[in-house]
């Protein structure tokens, strides 16, 4: 099965087009906003605890936040949920010039809490509700067009943010965020609410009927009493909670990725802190500015590798159509990836630091969007949202703990040192990986490989 191309997807599917255009906008506000948060806690305070505190208050609410989050998703209007966090969003995008008005560092770090806790909301309704805005032929296109172009607007947003800060200041930036939030709710608003959740007496058609003994049917059945109506899901949070987190350890594909992506977090919560401070710090030391084009400069790379990567993936999709490959694949570019970033610590000047970071996010990016797209192929619609906040919540509060650490070594360790044990940390889940599929015989599972990436 042929993927769709991008420009025939967003010309035919409208509903995803909405989706889609509404995530462009918003995302280019939200990396806007990121680097004059940034800004704004240096300028107030100038302490590494004080940004470190930053950075976990995006990070920490999402354990939270998260499994109501996904419970949410799986049994309200996703549409709603969009929505409304889109606007909600908007009003604490305001909140934070008012921060910097009676300059209070604190105040950002509960608006950046606040932001990400509705984020998460947003997030677990749009990513349940892909695979139901899109044609099984049209999944990967849209998987890798949705992430590719975040990491597009993260690094446009970057790199305009830094220029706005120093231009014009940090106010502009947060309006900018505000606005952006508005017209994403704006472009959602006419997608049917049907159309963002699988009917649930719908018939599975050929393609995802199985051996019902495969390591594959494991990866897209349900467990006991998922498949009752709508209407009689009426569990408490817990039950609905504990048959979430059941189906995850049930499932060896998806509780192996999850466990991955936890382990990547142990070395990528380091990296934002690092960027603010050799940014801000290292290579600022001696100029007339405070740093914020320094710091946009390596989140650019960082999100220009990721976007590139992200466009590789359906070319690299097309060798990788079998589960030994996709194994081997998954496992290798998570230990090159974090090789690279190691080595761009060790680099002298902006520019090479740059240029590392890109290629090390790139590869991340390639394996990102293979990895994303297969979890999104095996789910089924009704666990979607609890498994995709789990692995998220999970995955950034190991991130979370990571920034923690990371701030506080800062007082002992120059940042280029922790850089390149931030690259270690972040390729030791591809080894992992590996060997699990050398000794234990892990795979991939067939159909969620050929069905997705197999012409």
């Amino acid at each position: 099965m042929s993927s769709a191309t991008y420009s025939e997807l967003l010309r035919s599917n409208k509903n995803f087009r909405r989706l889609w255009t509404g995530q462009l906008i918003s995302e280019l506000g939200t990396w806007f906003s990121f680097i004059a948060e940034l800004g704004l806690v240096r300028m107030l305070s100038g302490s590494p605890l004080v940004t470190t505190a930053l950075l976990v208050a995006r990070l920490l609410p999402f354990l939270l936040v998260a499994p109501l989050a996904g419970v949410f998703a799986d049994r309200r209007s996703r549409k709603q949920i969009m929505i409304a966090a889109d606007l909600m969003r908007a009003v604490v995008a305001v909140a934070y010039v008012f921060a910097g008005l009676i300059g209070s560092a604190w105040l950002v770090v509960a608006c950046s809490a606040l932001m990400a806790s509705l984020s998460m909301f947003f997030e677990a309704a749009k990513n349940a509700s892909i695979p139901n805005l899109v044609t099984p032929r049209e999944l990967l296109t849209a998987n890798v067009l949705m992430f590719s172009t975040r990491f597009l607007q993260y690094t446009l947003g970057s790199a305009l943010g830094g220029l706005t800060a120093a231009q014009f200041g940090y106010n502009t930036a947060f309006i900018v965020n505000a606005v952006s939030f508005v017209g994403s709710a704006l472009f959602i608003l006419p997608i049917p609410a049907s159309a963002t959740r699988r009917a649930r007496d719908r018939a599975p058609d050929s393609s995802e009927l199985v051996n019902p003994m495969s390591a594959e049917a494991a990866a897209i059945t349900p467990i006991t009493g998922s498949e009752q109506p709508l209407e009689a899901a009426r569990a408490g949070f817990f039950a609905d909670l504990r048959e979430g987190l059941r189906y995850i350890w049930s499932t060896p594909f998806v509780r192996a990725v999850i466990l991955v992506n936890i382990g990547w977090g142990t070395g990528g919560g380091m990296t934002t802190i690092l960027f603010d401070r050799i940014g801000g710090h290292v290579f600022a030391e001696g100029s007339t500015h405070r740093g914020d084009w320094y710091v946009a400069a390596l989140f650019t790379a960082g999100g220009a590798g990721v976007f590139l990567g992200m466009m590789l993936t359906r070319r690299i999709g097309i060798w990788i159509a079998d589960e030994h490959r996709a194994g081997q694949y998954i496992g290798w570019s998570l230990l090159i990836h974090g090789l690279l970033f190691s080595t761009a610590g060790l680099m002298p000047t902006l520019g090479l630091m740059a240029f590392w970071v890109g290629a090390s996010r790139l590869v991340l990016g390639a394996e990102f969007g293979f990895q994303e797209t297969m979890m999104m192929r095996v789910l089924p619609d009704n666990y979607r949202g609890r498994v995709f906040t789990t692995d998220r919540s999970l995955e950034l509060t190991t991130m979370a703990v990571s920034t923690i650490i990371a701030g506080w070594l800062l007082t002992w360790f120059g940042p280029r040192s922790l850089m390149i044990a931030s690259g270690l940390l972040s390729a030791s889940p591809g080894m992992v990986w590996l060997l699990a599929l050398w000794f234990a015989r892990f795979r991939v599972p067939t159909g969620a490989v050929r069905e997705s990436y197999g012409d």
